[in-house]
């Protein structure tokens, strides 16, 4: 003992931490736990998020990069092994938290683990944010020669055509449009639809005609019918549409297919518009205007989109020839298909010029050329390209419209343009007749763009406010406006360093430059007829030459941004533009800036994101001034006192990021104020003419009062970040530090001031217990959203403060009309809406009535229809509420109408709420409301049992989505009977006589999370009265009595760490009555199934199991598309499809539009589909099918249902303990013999962590798989074979994955079942990390061991073996001496040295060597790893 002592004593000085840490693992355990499950759920999401890409990146055949892979297997083991820690440590050991066992190992055990996993989640969550894009660039794909194949090919344009198919077959729609930019492939599409109609039988005939820009109506009139018949006999247009018409509707079914509108078509001049009403026709067009199709009202309208990366490349290398993909030319191809940018013609025409072209200089000039923005000098370029893009242009209706388009192409390639900059070039350009209400040209603006993106010469942004303009568009714009009558220079390349060299500069109205730097502009030069100036810099100016604006007197506009000032002042020249109307200065580094004090004609002025620290007195004198930018500027620090007064045409203000306002009153007489700031006092006097006013203040009672709000053409927004919105809607925020009730009282002093507010944000404000005043609802009539956030002190949102008589200060109505968004978040004293509305009458027996109240509810029966127009309600962290609906005294009938609550709320989301009892309450027979929500989410509310009740669930027709995560939810439907009744224990919940009693034909996806108690979704009354308790054998590992047991001996070793003794007396027992105690607690276990044998008739099955989807409601779900659950451990049956369809109809498909199907950490699941001996249809669509650790799964579907997944696409099943066969018979099957059962779409099987699968399937059964291509098989140890047949199809499967790092064997002899069963021979048994042969096995197994797989092995060991057996086997020292080192290691950083040498306290045998002193060789190894040399080098190592 004394050596042994020696040895742990030694261990402990030098491996133990800095105490600073230990003490950290013993005292923060708790919040080390919390802290990890925090991050543990945003890992869950993260995961969650990449695999949703990487499944959308599979499914368009891109190829996922292999780092992801592994992050995705680092993050499925991570979670496997917190949920291991969480499931087994944190729960099984909370009576020792809660502080009945002050175990303080125990606590330092679990502090430690937790933090340890808290790390490896954050280095898992950092490099996700990496993926975001999850793929690299699929190989080039052969293409078709064909045009229409060549589309077809695409997956862009397939999903379009089945959409536009679809579509077709709806007979609700008889118009259908596809709308795309010129070249983008329309008319092919409709080539390709044309031929798949018929060929599928669609339509009889397809009658297709060009209408184009001018169209010409016999010409169309004779196309049509010439495909549908002979020539038209009549000669006038409308014997020949009466003629057209009758073709149409004595055929069987005709598509039209009316291609290249441009204009709307008066289809009854045609003879078409008849057909069409008598269902004699469908109608196909193309155009390139949105706005056309509008017009003729089509009810389906598809926008075609570019191609993506991969599909332009692959399109250019066929038209190019495989010369491009050489390796000196690849490079240049490249940036040549980004020049075609996605556009399917212009990569046709460039491509085919290019074809088999193998010089590169040739290549490198028609890249230059590409560049040079002038295609039509591009050798071989199709003139459609320049031609549809000019046409479209002069199509424009207004030279308002063609100035914009041209002014789009001044700024760089693939730029984000601001329709800002196009609302300031508008005013200087006088638009909308010269109008001078800046605002009035912003709309009008705003709509051109509009029209401009309908027409497809603008493209959308990812930013609002912005649009594009696709290269070839710009290309061709820049042409045209580069022409004589308009003048316009546009020179974007990156070598310029001067002012480009012309020969003259009196054609120029508009010049657009990059230039590298500033160094100087020559003298002399002439721009009598320049108008417009936009200059950028790659790199700062420290100067620019004071000539620069030298002859420019005609100048109106000048935009200098992106760098091209760092400046100390601006050049004198600049005095000259004494016409200039529009200054923008964005994003420059400016000092004196009052040159501009000069611009006595400036109307716009502009300084987005620029470093300015003063606004100088000067710039009071810009009297013409209409609109002030100052957005972004964050180091402005002074304005000068008085310039505001003094801009007395001032409309609008953009100053968000400013707070230095001096609040002293107005001097008389001068408007000045007594300090060097200005005030904003100043903008009183034009206060009435402004439009746009963005301002933040230290505090909103520093508003002046004189500031008139209910102005209805002002817009405003006072304390708002600045998020670069020139389009936002009249919004205030009350900050940090500041008394919410200040609000209140603002408006209570002037009713009118914020009479038009539309969004109200209420932030970290601590000294306010209620926002508004009843008094002052019917002034927020325009209120639309409401947020508040962080304030501790909030009680009610209205408050009935100083109303003596509430009913007579609001007229005894109460509503606010236009409220649409609700958040209230980290509110923990909220309890209502309006406590001094929650009490309600509600009558008692004899007509009495009595006054009731519920201390804590969010909306009472009178507060809930304050907000007719509430479309998002999101309520979190508010722990005071217990109830968010109670409609207790709510009259469902009121004047002879129905009251409607809610009626337009679409979503409802609710999180962290831990004292909500119910989400509804109270609900009243006849109750309406809800009709619209479309999605609820609910998370970490763990202290409510059921959703929603019955009532409302018959509600929710349009319901599509439904996530439930972290509760403790026994089902999701409740009857309100049985809500009435709090206290009973043993909930059940129950279900009316009729089998259907709601429906959601809507719901699209349902998502459950972390619901341990969650039974089922609804399930009948007398399912809890059919409960049986019964004996039962001894159950299998991992069964509920099992778990009991451990519970119970984890327990007890938390007592024999805290009482001295116990152990030993307890020990001494063991032997004599652990059996009988065993036994004692199974028999009170109730046998739910019998899990020896997957197939169980219903006579055996005498409990009624827990079924997530009981038969009843599989009408009430059919249009359900995606499910997951997960860690729900109550769940024991997903379908139940058994004795209870007996009365569903034949013919009527079950779960026909389910397509994902995700089941996770479901422990007593026995049964994803329980079906009985009926034959089903449905579940058709299913696509994907995955199942994790579920272990008491023993099979995954039978025959039958195996022969419904035609659409399966992959199967991917994960740690399931007990699964023996995937493809199990069922009973009832005995007499049904399946000679074949085909997978004909899947393409991905993976088989991981099986240790007790057997075989895929067990009967005699040939399978087919045509679409296999990917098969992975990991630790399946007793697999023995795939299938029991040799007849087996997989023509495209090349090879099976297998190990852990998952190693390829390709396929031998061609046969599925001979290669599992070549890499079988020879394997170790070896599952899931434990060794399953005896001891003597065991030292054989090692020998013959990976040195990875003895390193991972060896730390197992423990669960399999007690360590002391484990340490007596002594291999000989020189195989095991290097390497015990690494297993020493390994054990240190896995385990923790403190844990392991416990352990070898507890657990070393006596017949342990002496170890002697040490080698002088060894006294730099840590004790840990010189007592491993002892122990495996059997002492010679002394």
């Amino acid at each position: 003992m004394e050596i042994l002592s020696s040895i742990v004593e030694k261990i402990g000085k030098s491996l133990v931490l800095p105490i600073g840490e230990q003490f950290g693992y013993l005292i923060s355990y708790k919040s080390n736990i919390m802290i990890l499950e925090e991050k543990f759920l945003k890992l869950c999401e993260k995961n969650e998020a990449v695999q949703q890409s990487v499944g959308g990146a599979e499914w368009n055949q891109e190829v996922v990069a292999s780092e992801v892979k592994t992050w995705l297997t680092n993050v499925r083991e991570r979670i496997e092994e917190v949920e291991k820690f969480i499931e087994e440590d944190v729960k099984t050991n909370k009576m020792c938290m809660n502080g009945w066992c002050p175990d303080l190992k125990l606590r330092y055990s679990l502090g430690k683990k937790a933090q340890k996993n808290t790390r490896a989640i954050v280095e898992l969550l950092e490099e996700g944010g990496k993926y975001d894009r999850v793929f690299n660039v699929a190989p080039p794909l052969k293409v078709r020669s064909s045009s229409t194949e060549r589309f077809k090919d695409f997956e862009s344009r397939k999903a379009m055509i089945r959409n536009v198919l679809e579509a077709l077959r709806d007979e609700k729609i008889d118009m259908i449009a596809i709308c795309g930019m010129g070249g983008i492939g329309k008319t092919e599409m409709t080539k390709e639809i044309a031929r798949r109609v018929k060929a599928d039988g669609l339509f009889h005939e397809v009658a297709t005609t060009i209408v184009s820009q001018t169209p010409n109506l016999t010409k169309i009139q004779g196309e049509l019918a010439e495909m549908l018949g002979p020539r038209l006999n009549a000669e006038s247009l409308q014997g020949r549409a009466y003629e057209l018409y009758s073709r149409l509707t004595t055929s069987k079914s005709v598509l039209v297919i009316l291609d290249d509108v441009w204009d709307p078509l008066d289809l009854e001049d045609v003879g078409v518009y008849n057909a069409l009403k008598e269902k004699g026709c469908k109608i196909l067009l193309t155009s390139r205007s949105e706005e056309t199709c509008n017009q003729m009202r089509f009810q389906k309208i598809f926008p075609v989109e570019l191609l993506s990366e991969d599909e332009a490349w692959n399109l250019f290398i066929q038209m190019a020839g495989d010369c491009s993909n050489t390796p000196n030319l690849i490079s240049i191809a490249e940036q040549v298909v980004r020049e075609c940018a996605c556009l399917p013609i212009a990569i046709v025409t460039v491509g085919s010029a290019l074809w088999n072209k193998r010089d590169e200089y040739e290549w490198k000039a028609a890249l230059q050329e590409l560049k040079m923005s002038i295609p039509q000098y591009i050798p071989g370029l199709h003139p459609k390209v320049y031609s549809s893009i000019e046409f479209s242009y002069n199509y424009l209706k207004s030279d308002e419209a063609k100035s914009c388009f041209l002014l789009c192409c001044l700024y760089p390639e693939d730029y984000n343009i601001p329709i800002e900059h196009l609302v300031r070039y508008g005013v200087a350009k006088r638009f909308l007749n010269g109008s001078s209400i800046v605002e009035q040209i912003r709309d009008h603006v705003n709509t051109i763009v509009r029209n401009l993106q309908r027409s497809n010469l603008l493209l959308d942004s990812k930013w609002d406010e912005y649009v594009k303009m696709h290269d070839i568009v710009r290309d061709v714009a820049i042409s045209i406006a580069s022409r004589d009558e308009h003048g316009f220079m546009v020179q974007f390349d990156r070598g310029h360093e001067e002012w480009p060299q012309k020969d003259t500069y009196d054609i120029y109205t508009t010049i657009s430059l990059l230039l590298g730097e500033m160094k100087g502009h020559p003298n002399g030069l002439k721009y009598p007829k320049l108008q417009f100036l936009r200059l950028s810099c790659l790199k700062d100016s420290k100067t620019l030459p004071d000539n620069l604006f030298n002859e420019m007197n005609a100048l109106k506009m000048l935009s200098l941004q992106d760098g091209c000032f760092s400046l100390t002042s601006l050049p004198p020249s600049i005095q000259i533009l004494k016409n200039l109307q529009m200054l923008n200065l964005e994003s420059c580094r400016l000092g004196d800036v009052s040159a501009i004090g000069t611009l006595g004609k400036l109307e716009i002025l502009g300084f987005r994101d620029s470093e300015i620290e003063e606004f100088p007195h000067e710039i009071g004198n810009l009297s013409q001034l209409k609109l002030l930018d100052m957005k972004g500027c964050d180091s402005l620090k002074r304005i000068a006192a008085g310039v505001l007064s003094r801009l007395s045409r001032l409309q609008e203000l953009y100053m968000a990021n400013f707070k230095n306002w001096e609040y002293t009153t107005m001097m008389e007489g001068n408007g000045e104020g007594t300090s060097n700031n200005a005030s904003l006092v100043e903008l009183i006097p034009h206060f009435g003419q402004m439009t746009v006013l963005e301002i933040s203040v230290p505090s909103i009672r520093c508003l002046p009062k004189e500031f008139d709000f209910s102005n209805s053409s002002l817009r405003f927004r006072i304390n708002i970040e600045d998020d670069g919105s020139y389009l936002f809607e009249n919004a205030i925020r009350l900050n940090e530090g500041e008394d919410a009730s200040d609000l209140g009282k603002v408006l209570l002093e002037n009713r009118s001031v914020f009479g038009n507010l539309k969004h109200c944000d209420i932030y970290n404000c601590q000294h306010s217990e209620n926002i508004f005043w009843l008094a002052m609802v019917r002034d927020l009539v325009q209120l639309k959203s409401l947020d508040i956030s962080k304030c501790e002190n909030i009680q009610e949102i209205f408050s009935n403060e100083g109303d003596q008589d509430k009913e007579k200060v609001v007229g005894g109505v109460i509503t606010l009309p236009n409220l649409e968004k609700i958040n209230l978040s980290s509110l923990p004293r909220l309890s209502g809406i309006c406590k001094s509305m929650d009490s309600v009458e509600v009558e008692g027996g004899g007509g009495s009535t009595s006054s009731t109240t519920l201390s804590y509810k969010l909306f009472s029966s009178n507060t809930i229809l304050w907000l007719p127009s509430l479309l998002e309600l999101h309520v979190e962290k508010c722990e005071l509420l217990e109830v968010v609906f109670d409609l207790e005294g709510l009259k469902v009938i009121e004047n002879h109408q129905p009251v409607v609550a809610l009626s337009q709320l679409r979503i409802l989301e609710l999180r962290y709420l831990h004292g909500m009892a119910h989400v509804w309450k109270n609900i009243p027979r006849g109750f309406q409301g809800f009709q619209n929500l479309i999605s609820i989410v609910i998370e970490k509310c763990d202290n409510f049992r059921s959703l929603l009740p019955a009532s409302v669930a018959k509600l929710l027709l349009q319901l599509q989505s439904l996530k439930l995560r972290y509760g403790e939810l026994e089902n999701v439907i409740q009857r309100e009977d049985e809500a009435r009744d709090e206290r009973r224990e043993d909930i059940t919940m129950s279900f009316s006589s009729k089998a259907h009693a709601f429906e959601w034909p809507s719901i699209k996806m349902i998502s459950l999370a972390h619901c341990p108690k969650l039974k089922t979704f609804y399930s009948e009354i007398e399912s809890r009265m059919k409960q049986k308790k019964i004996d039962v054998p001894e159950p299998s590992v991992g069964s509920s009595a099992v778990r009991s047991r451990d519970t119970v001996g984890l327990f007890n070793r938390c007592l024999d760490s805290c009482v001295p003794g116990r152990s030993t007396k307890r020990s001494q027992g063991n032997n004599s009555c652990s059996l009988k105690r065993n036994k004692h607690d199974i028999n009170k276990e109730v046998k739910l199934t019998n899990q020896d044998e997957p197939n169980v008739s219903e006579t055996e099955n005498q409990t009624k199991m827990c079924s997530l989807f009981p038969y009843y409601l599989i009408e009430s779900l059919g249009n359900l598309e995606v499910l997951y659950a997960r860690a729900c451990d109550s769940l024991e049956v997903i379908f139940e499809l058994d004795e209870g369809l007996r009365d569903f109809e034949e013919s009527n498909y079950i779960f026909n539009n389910l397509t994902r199907l995700t089941l996770r950490y479901l422990p007593k699941l026995l049964h994803i589909w329980k079906k009985g001996p009926r034959d089903i249809k449905g579940f058709n669509n299913l696509r994907l099918l995955r199942v994790w650790t579920s272990d008491s799964l023993k099979y995954l579907f039978t025959p039958s249902i195996a022969k419904l997944l035609v659409k399966l696409e992959e199967i991917d099943v994960w740690s399931c303990s007990e699964m023996r066969e995937i493809i199990a018979k069922e009973s009832g099957d005995e007499e049904k013999r399946y000679h074949v059962i085909a997978f004909p779409q899947v393409k991905t099987l993976r088989l991981h962590s099986l240790p007790k699968l057997e075989c895929f399937c067990n009967e005699a059964i040939a399978f087919i798989w045509p679409s296999l291509e990917d098969i992975t098989i990991v630790q399946c140890e007793e697999l023995k074979m795939f299938v029991p047949t040799t007849s087996m199809n997989t023509p495209k499967l090349q090879g099976v994955h297998h190990t852990q790092s998952e190693t390829f064997q390709p396929m031998i002899e061609g046969d599925l079942n001979t290669t599992i069963q070549h890499i079988i021979k020879g394997k170790v048994r070896y599952s899931a990390g434990k060794f399953t042969g005896d001891l003597a096995e065991l030292q054989v197994s090692i020998a013959g061991l990976g040195f990875l797989e003895l390193l991972n092995g060896t730390q197992r060991l423990r669960s399999s073996f007690s360590l002391s057996s484990i340490l007596s086997l002594v291999p000989p020292p020189s195989l095991f001496k290097p390497r015990a080192m690494d297993l020493a290691k390994s054990i240190e950083r896995d385990d923790g040295v403190a844990a392991t040498s416990d352990a070898f306290h507890r657990h070393l045998p006596p017949e342990l060597p002496v170890p002697t002193a040490f080698l002088e060789k060894d006294r730099q190894l840590k004790p840990l790893q010189w007592f491993f040399l002892q122990i495996w080098g059997n002492g010679v190592a002394s």
